[in-house]
């Protein structure tokens, strides 16, 4: 059981780490302590949940409404 928790937040890191560098390619503008923060901002809501499966695709929504708000 332990080998899949650490299996599904690789998983996890992996598709974050994804993430902000889609964004910063994005958003070029953006320094990588601004992503990274905005990301871990994100990542904090979503803690808890206990289905992880989709928590980056989450993330990714969330900080490209705010970005697009922004600008």
């Amino acid at each position: 059981m332990a080998k899949k928790k650490e299996d599904a937040a690789s998983k996890e890191a992996a598709a974050l780490k994804e993430i902000a560098e889609a964004i910063k390619k994005d958003f070029p503008d953006l320094t990588d302590g601004d992503v990274k923060a905005m990301i871990e901002r994100a990542h904090e809501d979503f803690y808890s949940r206990p289905i992880r499966e989709f928590v980056p695709l989450f993330i990714e929504r969330r900080i490209r409404a705010q970005l697009a708000e922004q600008g």
